[in-house]
């Protein structure tokens, strides 16, 4: 009885220890789990979209099962590049021995490459000089108005900058995103131009004076728009909290810099009685104006949907967003084609996927559904018209150089410097859109001040 007693307590042993394993192999399989799941969400807040399956992709495979660099072979022949002609030619001589020892001969052979090197800048001085005369009847000084001189045609500086080194200073600041520090340490390296940070804002600020008018020109073009695009992001103004605010076509970009988010910004720039379509995000300032005709993007809405089935991966949260995103594809096919049946049949499917919202049981799939069916109109308006784009990015893309000069200047310093940094950033992006040079446009600008005339326009006629 004993020993039949020993046996079973020894089996018994045996399950506990088994089931004790199979436990800690559980417990280490839910830890591995627990962290790659703190790991992507800690992603998301970084804001980073990359996952696991996105870092090894086919190319990148087959590169690695290759075992090869990407690029072509050392000492290959040049690619990409058109041989220019010659300006001047430097004849190297023959060397009149190898390295062995021997005598070289001429064999009748050359070889030749061309160097493209930029040769030393050099600032021109020109002096304008105008000879001063006195009216017979008035008995006042008559003189021509000279480069930089104001309205009246006086106070005029002894020494002053051209068209040109203005074209390169704008071009360098809001097209080249570079600090002051950075253009007076190249003007002077470089060209032997000195000036000072003062000097620079000062010149940006006179030349957008002048050249007020072209600012107007693209407000009055977006104005009459069909279809603008508006996004706003943050920016600094003097260690405060601002915004800038664009509104902006295929032809054109129009910047707005405000201490403000509140939806009179967006009002003063579309203007009163404006008929076109708005294309934005769900922001509340664009939602809540019912008299404006919208078109609401669906990148948002589809990364929202994303986000949410990464966020809490469930069958319903997977399924939602594999449907939506799949309605989203069709309809943008449904575009394409423009026949009338499709389109209603691509809305009235959208709409049976919003009802059916609660069924997910998901507090946000419910959310998304509510705020696509109370904007049902303004969600589905680029399956009835090709020219309302179906995303933003468009915008976004527009609006991301000021990112980019955020990151180099932390914003403006004053209200003037606001006004500054939109005037120019509309100026060189409509110029850009409509294919025209910089240059051209500031030095017709500075001739047309000179002779007292508005400044060109920035759209290609």
């Amino acid at each position: 009885m004993r020993q039949t007693c020993g046996v079973i307590s020894e089996e018994r042993i045996a399950e506990l220890e088994r089931r004790l394993q199979e436990a800690l192999r559980e417990n280490a399989t839910l830890r591995e789990e627990n962290a790659r799941l703190r790991k992507e969400l800690e992603e998301w807040k970084r804001g980073h979209r990359e996952r696991a399956k996105r870092r090894s992709s086919r190319a990148e495979g087959c590169r690695q099962g290759r075992g090869k660099r990407p690029g072509r072979r050392g000492g290959h022949a040049g690619a990409f590049r058109a041989v220019p002609k010659p300006d001047r030619t430097v004849v190297h001589p023959l060397p009149s021995r190898c390295g062995c020892g021997g005598h070289v001969k001429p064999n009748g052979e050359t070889e030749s490459t061309i160097v493209q090197d930029l040769p030393v800048p050099r600032v021109e001085n020109v002096q304008h000089v105008a000879p001063v005369g006195l009216c017979d009847r008035c008995h006042r000084r008559v003189v021509a108005k000279l480069p930089g001189a104001v309205r009246a045609g006086q106070s005029v500086a002894q020494v002053q900058l051209g068209p040109n080194a203005q074209a390169l200073i704008l071009q360098l600041r809001y097209e080249g995103r570079m600090s002051l520090g950075c253009m007076v340490s190249v003007l002077d390296t470089w060209f032997g131009l000195q000036i000072t940070k003062g000097g620079i804002t000062q010149l940006v600020d006179r030349v957008r004076n002048r050249t007020e008018g072209s600012y107007f020109e693209v407000l009055k073009h977006v104005r009459a728009a069909g279809v603008v695009g508006l996004d706003e992001t943050g920016l600094r103004q003097d260690g405060a909290t601002g915004w800038v605010w664009l509104a902006r076509t295929h032809e054109a970009s129009l910047f707005r810099i405000e201490l403000s988010r509140g939806s009179w910004v967006a009002e003063a720039m579309l203007g009163e009685g404006f008929v076109g379509v708005v294309c934005s995000d769900f922001y509340g300032v664009y939602t809540a104006r019912q008299d404006w005709r919208h078109g609401y993007c669906w990148g948002h809405t589809l990364r929202e949907a994303k986000k949410i089935a990464e966020v809490d991966p469930t069958p319903a949260t997977v399924g939602f967003r594999d449907e939506l995103s799949d309605w989203y594809a069709g309809a943008l096919q449904t575009q394409r084609r423009g026949r009338l049946t499709e389109r209603e049949a691509a809305k009235d499917q959208l709409a049976d996927i919003l009802v059916d919202g609660p069924s997910w049981q998901h507090p946000d799939i419910e959310r998304l559904c509510d705020r696509l069916a109370e904007h049902f109109e303004g969600a589905t308006a680029f399956v009835d018209d090709r020219k309302i784009p179906a995303t933003n990015n468009e915008t976004e893309q527009d609006i991301r150089p000021i990112a980019l000069m955020r990151k180099v200047t932390g914003g403006t310093r004053s209200a003037k410097g606001s006004r500054s940094l939109a005037h120019w950033m509309t100026i060189t992006q409509t110029l850009r859109k409509n294919g025209l040079s910089l240059r051209e446009y500031v030095i017709e600008a500075y001739q047309a001040h000179l002779r007292g005339r508005a400044p060109p326009s920035v759209f290609a006629h």
